[in-house]
């Protein structure tokens, strides 16, 4: 690579390097004319003018540069201060916002708990009266059995009553004279139970047994039709035809209709 061949010199008023016939420095704009000194370049040992050039740029007293730094500190505060209040002044109203959404929302969480305790206390309330309901339930049906058990007590004892008086023989008959012969009663044969289709006549009682004091399992009304399948003395044994349990009827709480299909 070829090196430069261009000459130069310092300018003499701003030290510059400058080409050595310039005439005007590209640098301060001074005029050089020809019979001006050339500086020299500074040899190695001459290191005087640059300890004087650092001299005066380390002239500035202590105490401007302290209030320099002063004055860049304070300007910095300054600066931070007021962009603080800005941004401060700036989120108030999203802070004024999020302040009010959060005291709605406490608002209607207190709402809600008051709505809680008053739906505890009337499901308490709902609680104490179902308790007292079943209480009462539980007496009338101790009532009901109490009541039903003497009934069928009671009918008991009247069919027992009514046999003992059948059984009874009636105490003959005394008088002096001869009582006039009576003609035997004339008594109509009884038609032989058979089954088929029945009516009942009356209100009548379904027994569980052919027996008057066995326990009722249901009551039908007159003029309900029955299936009859076979005849235990003066009681008919139905036959349901809606799967409730067979039982027994008096004879004469019945007509015969007709054959069952």
């Amino acid at each position: 690579m070829a090196q430069s061949t261009i000459q130069t010199r310092l300018c003499p008023h701003c030290a510059n390097s400058i080409a050595l016939d310039t005439l005007t420095c590209p640098y301060c704009k001074a005029s050089l004319n020809a019979t001006a000194a050339t500086p020299q370049w500074p040899r190695p040992d001459e290191d005087a003018p640059v300890l004087q050039v650092e001299a005066k740029r380390e002239g500035m007293p202590l105490g401007s540069k302290i209030i320099l730094v002063l004055g860049l500190l304070m300007f910095a505060l300054g600066v931070y201060l007021v962009g603080g209040q800005n941004e401060r002044s700036d989120l108030a109203p999203q802070l004024d916002a999020k302040e009010k959404a959060l005291q709605d929302r406490e608002g209607k969480i207190k709402s809600l708990e008051e709505q809680l305790a008053q739906a505890r206390q009337e499901l308490t309330g709902s609680a104490a009266q179902l308790e007292e309901l079943k209480s009462q339930i539980a007496e009338k049906d101790k009532s009901l059995s109490a009541a039903l058990k003497l009934a069928q007590e009671t009918h008991r004892e009247a069919d027992r009553s009514a046999s003992r008086a059948a059984a009874a023989p009636l105490p003959p008959a005394r008088s002096r004279e001869p009582a006039p012969s009576l003609p035997p009663p004339v008594t109509t044969p009884r038609r032989a139970i058979e089954p088929g289709l029945y009516e009942t006549v009356r209100s009548t009682a379904v027994y569980e047994e052919p027996l008057g004091s066995s326990r009722v399992l249901t009551r039908i009304t007159g003029g309900t039709q029955i299936t009859v399948v076979r005849g235990v003395g003066e009681w008919l044994e139905v036959r349901s035809k809606h799967g409730n349990p067979p039982g027994f009827v008096r004879a004469d709480d019945a007509k015969f209709v007709g054959r069952s299909n």
